[in-house]
């Protein structure tokens, strides 16, 4: 008897509850088919979307020139901050002049004294000439005495090169930049022995402004890259110009100066299938030191009807990204999409959506699948800038 009526009493509870859980359900969707929640939605419109190829590249410094001791001596002075920027014509370093300058004295009074010698030698060969003529002398005599005048002119010129080579030994001794550039780090200081047998480098110096980028681009993409070169041709002076190009540094920010292509390699490497390429841009402020690594960016090609979203309607669940379409019937269903760069606060999307399609904005907490909603339209204003941009 008890068992019969505790089980009364447990069928009586489950159907309570039953009934509760359904009569919830139906308020719900009476509450959903009455008043549909106002969301903002997009309709898609599409615009032109630049794509672009992105690859590494590496600042250079061109030229990039090494200041070596051309005399040997002791180093005297050094007259830069290392890691600067100096200009060219810049005194650099100094070696000990001392011996130069007398050097330079002896060939000096050796010059003079060889004029002196020649200047004679002319005299005796005019005091000679007619005396010759009168038998007073020999031939022989007279013939000493050209030679001699040759001899002595000959010794003049051999000391007047002696004395220039002084001079520009002397010279060297001051070494100024020749070119306008960032100055490493003085390998050697004041007080050491230079130029002993050998070219001793004493710093090195890399030109800035421009600043040059190397980097490799694989053979399929450089003939993307000319099919649209060729689409634009006629809004190009040359090749070149149409190839702009647009780094980022290594904060990811965009660098403000674009660039264009300054030099294509002649062939396309055999080992690696790639194609050697260098951009040159502007660095007045010497921003980009040599050696840096770079995000290179050219543009690919133009997608024309590209789809551009905000980030912010879009959602990631277990690693896929989502949006909320919004149908004819204002339901909202949850699809996958293929997102592609993000430019600014929007993103590319390579799949999953199409032109006219209506997408939710927000409200994604409140998200049941085949949910009405009513439609607050938001007009597709946004457009993709001709620059890449993180």
């Amino acid at each position: 008897m008890d068992r019969i009526l505790i089980n009364r009493m447990f069928l009586a509870t489950v159907l309570f509850l039953t009934c509760g859980i359904l009569l919830n359900s139906c308020k719900t969707n009476e509450k959903q088919k009455g008043n549909p929640p106002s969301l903002k939605v997009m309709e898609i419109k599409g615009t032109r979307v630049p794509v672009y190829l992105e690859m590494v590249g590496q600042a250079i410094g061109i030229p990039t020139v090494e200041i070596r001791a051309r005399v040997s001596g002791y180093l005297k002075t050094w007259s830069f901050t290392e890691g600067s920027i100096i200009h060219q014509g810049q005194p650099l370093f100094t070696i000990e002049q001392d011996s130069y300058i007398n050097t330079l004295k002896f060939n000096e009074a050796d010059v003079e004294n060889k004029t002196a010698s020649w200047e004679k030698a002319k005299l005796d060969v005019e005091r000679l000439k007619p005396l010759l003529t009168t038998k007073a002398i020999s031939q022989n005599d007279y013939d000493k005495a050209v030679t001699t005048e040759l001899q002595d002119r000959a010794a003049v010129a051999s000391a007047k090169a002696d004395l220039e080579q002084a001079k520009l030994n002397l010279s060297y001794c001051i070494m100024s930049s020749p070119i306008t550039g960032y100055i490493g780090a003085c390998n050697v200081h004041p007080g050491n022995l230079v130029g002993k047998g050998e070219s001793t480098l004493l710093a090195t110096v890399s030109a800035i402004d421009p600043i040059y980028v190397n980097y490799q681009i694989n053979e399929s993409d450089y003939l993307k890259i000319m099919e649209y070169v060729d689409a634009h041709k006629g809004e190009f002076k040359d090749q070149k110009e149409g190839l702009k190009v647009f780094i980022t540094l290594s904060d990811k920010s965009l660098y403000k100066y674009p660039g264009k292509i300054d030099f294509i390699d002649r062939e396309i490497n055999s080992q690696t299938g790639t194609l050697a390429m260098r951009a040159s841009l502007p660095n007045p402020d010497g921003l980009i030191k040599p050696g840096a690594f770079t995000q290179i960016f050219m543009i690919l090609k133009e997608q024309e009807n590209g789809i551009l979203i905000p980030q912010s309607a879009t959602m990631q669940i277990q690693g896929k990204n989502f949006v909320f379409i919004v149908d004819h019937e204002n339901k909202v269903n949850r699809t996958v999409v293929n997102l592609g760069r993000n430019i600014g606060s929007n993103v590319v999307v390579n799949g999953g959506l199409k032109i006219s399609d209506r997408i939710l904005l927000e409200g994604f907490q409140k998200f049941q699948e085949g949910m009405l909603v009513t439609p607050l339209l938001v007009s597709d204003t946004i457009s993709a800038p001709q620059t890449p941009v993180n």
